[in-house]
């Protein structure tokens, strides 16, 4: 009776494995594979709604100004200086925003809060179409510097940081800039195309009216507006809720929210930090000047200085994603220290370069090498938090801080720069000293990381 019982097991496991019913096993296990790629989509489709989201949230208040400068501070009737002004005033209010933002990170739900933000972003946008005098402007990019910053940041960062774990955060931060950089190309080059179809040719464009330059702007405008939107709809349908703990009671949120705060403080690093973010910010500020000097200096049109921005733009996903690799290999320190030689070089030789049609390839080739520096250093200048060994618990309150110290020229480089062009207007002068002084803070920045990278060093040894 055993021996039966143990014979028919056996047919069975044979049955199963090698025999006529084995093609039970391919159909289960073709399930099996539909279900890993279906989770591998999803996935995918969660990264690229956050890498959408990350980059719409800031088209509004930036993109427009940055690639299409002139025509932006020509239809708004804006002086260069008081551009500057805006953008202080975004900055101002931004560096509250990221002090209080760390908190909300820890506390509620990453989906609502980068809906909400989204959402509000956009709502804007729709009154920037309708060409606001200047005192309104101010409040719109007040409100900006709160829309984009307080309830979005520090949950998109900490985020990030939780996908590298400790062993691939180069790696995350670069894909989450160069992700970005990827989906900013695509949109500006969309955006060019659609203002170049509301404006004359460009060996005519001198004879464009303000109608049409209003038209194009207006457009352009509006194709951000429905890019944030449409970034919220990804958000709100494919990213899940977070499952993050939450303090009890109002007071045992702030108790702690504040006990984070005074251990942050007291670190050495996280100020290091700053300042290797504040140099590097610098420098990528001055990327959005690079279409004005094309027009002012090098005599360019309104499409083609535009061009000159809206293709080296493509630079920085391959420049963010493959410095996140060498930072794995190499430490985000190093890579950082070598970023900011090369970008400081770029902007000491910028504005040397003598205008003329047969240089103007020395103009691409040189913005393009301080475009690869500017954005492997926005690529990976935040994976410094784990070389600095940031407890994961206060993730959220150290980006606040860092982001404060780092972010502050976000109100000062537009004023300043715009406050050179301006005083020298139409000459070379004023870009001379600006990115002569972009050039300096890059060897701040080098001696910032230096210690960072000392110190990790001697932990590992």
């Amino acid at each position: 009776m055993r021996s039966i019982r143990f014979a028919s097991i056996v047919r069975r496991f044979k049955t199963q494995h090698f025999g006529k019913k084995c093609i039970v096993n391919p159909s289960y296990n073709a399930n099996k594979q539909v279900a890993h790629v279906n989770v591998g989509t999803r996935r995918g489709i969660v990264i690229f709604s956050l890498l959408f989201a990350g980059e719409a949230v800031f088209t509004l208040p930036f993109h427009i100004a940055r690639y299409f400068r002139p025509t932006f501070v020509e239809v708004l009737d804006i002086s260069q200086t008081q551009l500057g002004e805006l953008f202080a005033t975004y900055g101002i209010v931004a560096m509250l925003s990221y002090l209080l933002g760390g908190g909300l990170a820890d506390r509620f739900s990453a989906r609502k809060l980068l809906v909400f933000s989204l959402v509000a972003t956009a709502s804007a946008g729709f009154f920037l179409a309708t060409i606001p005098p200047l005192g309104e402007l101010r409040w719109l990019y007040a409100f900006w510097g709160a829309s984009t910053i307080l309830p979005f940041w520090s949950a998109l960062l900490r985020t990030t940081r939780e996908w590298g774990g400790a062993d691939q955060q180069g790696k995350a931060f670069g894909i989450l800039e160069g992700g970005r950089g990827i989906i900013a190309a695509i949109l500006a080059s969309l955006a060019l195309w659609l203002m170049s179809t509301q404006l004359p040719l460009a060996d005519s464009e001198s004879q464009a009216t303000m109608l049409q330059r209003t038209v194009a702007l207006r457009s352009t405008i509006l194709f951000y507006t429905g890019t944030t939107l449409l970034a919220a709809i990804f958000v709100w349908f494919f990213l899940p809720e977070s499952q993050r703990p939450v303090a009890t009671t109002r007071t045992t949120y702030f108790s702690v929210r504040f006990s984070n705060l005074e251990q942050v403080i007291r670190m050495r690093a996280v100020w290091l930090h700053g300042a290797v973010i504040m140099a590097a910010y610098s420098a990528y500020k001055g990327f959005g000047f690079f279409s004005q000097f094309a027009y002012h200096v090098w005599g360019w049109s309104e499409i083609h200085s535009a061009q000159l921005s809206t293709t080296t733009a493509w630079i920085r996903p391959v420049a963010a994603i493959s410095a996140g690799l060498l930072a794995d290999r190499w430490r985000s320190s190093r890579v950082i220290m070598v970023a900011f030689l090369l970008t400081g070089a770029g902007f000491s030789v910028l504005p040397w370069i003598s205008p003329g049609d047969a240089k103007a390839w020395l103009l691409w080739m040189n913005i393009s090498i301080v475009c690869v520096g500017i954005f492997a250093l926005r690529g990976i200048y935040f994976a410094l938090l784990e070389e600095e060994q940031i407890p994961r618990s206060i993730t959220g309150t150290a980006i606040g801080v860092v982001s404060f110290v780092g972010f502050i020229p976000e109100i000062v480089i537009h004023y300043l720069g715009g406050r050179l062009i301006d005083h020298w207007a139409g000459e070379l002068t004023g870009y001379l000293v600006f990115f002569t002084l972009l050039g300096c803070g890059c060897l701040i920045g080098l001696a910032a990381a230096y210690p960072i990278s000392a110190a990790d060093h001697k932990q590992s040894t």
